[in-house]
């Protein structure tokens, strides 16, 4: 009877384990860590200011640990006189044909959905996203991902994205050509 019932305890643990997070992925083919790469704007569909922004850090870090070292951001317009680009898609839009020109290889880009900590007593973190990396000479996108997590109520928010992103990046074919 008790080891039924350890063996019941842990199918549950790894039942209730596996609920925190959903993820997605999709790759065409292997993608070469040594061509140029850059770093695009994220839509951000959340209610939280800039969190796109924040995502795009993360993004950019863990890419550099899987290998990626040429990976250039697109620059931010910091023009006095104008308001900021309140447009994602146009922002992502003219970062695309930035990327074409200066030769980019492999352009990463993608959305938040969600970037929280839910209301209440517990109050755990929740993320939502989704990545993709565009060829740029081709305009096809070779890898995409989505995906969501929720953390621990002891967990921060950051922490909660950054396992949900290296999770959704471990899936990425690369080489060294």
């Amino acid at each position: 009877m008790t080891k039924q019932f350890k063996y019941l305890s842990y199918a549950f643990l790894i039942l209730i384990l596996q609920s925190c997070s959903v993820i997605d992925t999709k790759s065409s083919q292997h993608l070469d860590s040594k061509k140029t790469w850059a770093l695009l704007p994220f839509q951000n569909h959340t209610t939280t200011p800039r969190a796109g922004e924040k995502i795009e850090s993360i993004v950019s870090t863990l890419l550099y640990t899987r290998g990626i070292q040429q990976l250039e951001n697109y620059p931010v317009q910091n023009n006095s006189s104008s308001f900021p680009e309140l447009d994602d898609r146009h922002l992502q839009k003219r970062a695309l044909d930035w990327a074409k020109q200066n030769h980019i290889h492999y352009a990463v880009t993608g959305s938040v959905e969600e970037w929280r900590y839910k209301s209440g007593v517990g109050g755990e973190p929740v993320v939502g996203l989704s990545i993709r990396i565009i060829e740029i000479n081709s305009g096809r996108t070779v890898w995409s991902a989505t995906g969501a997590r929720t953390g621990w109520s002891s967990e921060s928010l950051t922490g909660t994205t950054q396992k949900l992103i290296r999770e959704l990046l471990s899936s990425i074919d690369l080489s060294n050509d």
